[in-house]
């Protein structure tokens, strides 16, 4: 029997096998390995070439020996039936060798009775006959090129029985999805109920022009308003900011909205202001050059309603932040003598813009402190350390820490401050950190103003050291023992840098 085989060798060669058995009959053509079945018994077998009609006689010596193997099978050597063959397609060479599980012994015994006797006992066997070269090659090829085409057939076949995860061929998916293709219009049909409905995409350069536009002719605050947001919306984008200043926004939305009598309708124009001038050069400068800086000062110092003012800061925060000639003009015009003036108030609803502004002057040291090159030499120009001195910025950051005050346990002293319109005694932990910050900051010039604050330093200390410690305990601790903590650790460093000691 003929089979054919694939394997992939290790030395990458694709081989065919011919498996050959004594009980093959048919005819094979030229120059391959063929058995020819016979109708007489095993025994009274003997030996014949592939041309039974021309019988040559087989020389002992040309016998192949087999093992288990594989050998190379010369040209002229002679293969008895029962071994393993196969064609090597990349050589072109014929290799031999025993069936698995054969011990050899059944060959071997025909061996020696064809030394013997002068035949094997088989009335036919194979002879291996001589092929050139090339044509083993072009046999291999060809037998390459069907096994191969076979292999396609029995892929794509196989391929064709493949189901999708709902259980449908190929051809069941085909089929539907020419349905679905019927039951949906293309995108040029779509684009062209567009047109005729006169539905036109609308970029952000006409947005933004629709919007001022409108709000120019706007007769109600609550329709500015909304269109404020909207636009606020819109120049969170970078290139957006600046189209709105080419559009003219400042000057007819911005400056106008800032004189408003409304409350809300100033809060909405200092968010959009903010919004628009963060990390923006371009704008930045077309604000300053507007002279918002001033109008924004005016709005912190001199606005009576307190969320106003804070909008302000948050405003004039993102104008001069990150932005040394912003810092420039707001130190050269006296911003921050105006800004400080509002420490002088002696009310607790000024405590939140307070902090505000000493969160604002906190960012502008630290941002001078960290800054390289180019810029650090900009920012050292500015001298703010002097104005921080001159300006009685110190006894003014250093007086918020009696609203973090912890002497009076007293939950009364709180309400009763609150019923007087006083600055309460005990805000929220946020006050602490951010006084203690601003102060870190200002150490090295405000320090002799400090010394005034170490009493009350030490006793925020140890209480944060005392609630931390108490807060480790806590089943249900959500982060307050790391909170105060760090706060704790934060008022033992300044107090050392204040005394200038190591320790506490």
């Amino acid at each position: 029997m003929r089979s054919v085989h694939l394997l992939l060798l290790a030395s990458g060669a694709l081989v065919i096998l011919i498996m050959l058995d004594k009980a093959v009959a048919g005819k094979e053509e030229d120059n391959q390995l063929v058995l020819v079945d016979t109708q007489e018994d095993e025994e009274e077998s003997t030996v014949v070439d592939i041309e039974p009609s021309n019988p040559s006689p087989v020389d002992p010596n040309q016998v192949f020996i087999p093992t288990e193997e594989w050998q190379t099978v010369q040209t002229d050597q002679v293969l008895l039936p029962g071994l393993h063959v196969r064609l090597n397609l990349q050589t072109g060479l014929k290799e031999a060798k025993l069936l698995d599980g054969d011990d050899g012994m059944k060959y071997m015994q025909a061996v020696e009775k064809l030394r013997r006797t002068g035949h094997t006992g088989f009335t036919k066997t194979i002879v291996a006959s001589p092929q050139s070269d090339s044509e083993n090659k072009i046999d291999a090829k060809q037998e390459e090129d069907h096994v191969s085409m076979q292999i396609r057939d029995d892929i794509i076949e196989a391929l064709k029985n493949i189901r999708s995860e709902d259980g449908k061929t190929p051809e069941e998916l085909i089929k539907e999805a020419e349905t679905t293709k019927k039951e949906f219009r293309s995108f040029e049909e779509l684009k062209k109920d567009f047109d005729e409905l006169e539905l036109n995409m609308e970029t952000d350069m006409d947005t933004l022009t629709r919007l001022i536009e409108q709000y120019r002719l706007a007769d109600s605050d609550s329709h500015r308003i909304t269109l404020l947001e909207d636009l606020e919306y819109l120049v969170h984008q970078f290139d957006n900011a600046i189209t709105f200043v080419d559009l003219g926004g400042l000057e007819v939305i911005v400056k106008p909205g800032l004189n408003s009598t409304s409350v809300a309708v100033k809060e909405s124009i200092l968010h959009l202001v903010g919004s628009a001038v963060q990390s923006n050069p371009k704008v930045q400068i077309a604000a300053l050059e507007a002279g918002l800086l001033h109008l924004l000062i005016q709005a912190v110092s001199h606005d009576i309603h307190d969320d106003v003012a804070r909008k302000a800061v948050f405003a004039l925060s993102c104008l001069v932040r990150g932005f040394p000639y912003g810092q420039q003009v707001l130190l050269q015009h006296g911003g921050l003598e105006v800004l400080r003036k509002v420490f002088d108030r002696n009310d607790w609803q000024s405590l939140t813009t307070q902090l505000k502004i000493v969160s604002l002057l906190h960012d502008l040291l630290v941002e001078r402190a960290q800054a390289e090159g180019e810029r650090h030499q900009q920012l050292n120009q500015l001298k703010l350390d002097d104005y921080v001195v001159t300006g009685g910025w110190c006894p003014a950051v250093s007086s918020l820490l009696a609203a973090a005050s912890f002497d009076r346990r007293d939950r009364r002293y709180d309400m009763g401050a609150a019923l007087r319109s006083e600055m309460p005694l005990r805000p929220d932990h946020d006050t602490v950190d951010k006084v203690i910050a601003a102060m870190g900051s200002m150490v090295k010039v405000c320090r002799y103003h400090f010394h005034e604050a170490l009493p009350l330093l030490r006793n925020l200390a140890s209480t944060y050291d005392d609630l931390a410690y108490k807060e480790q305990f806590q089943d249900d601790d959500d982060g307050g023992h790391a909170l105060f903590k760090s706060l704790a650790e934060m008022i033992s460093s300044l107090v050392r840098d204040i005394r200038g000691k190591s320790e506490l």
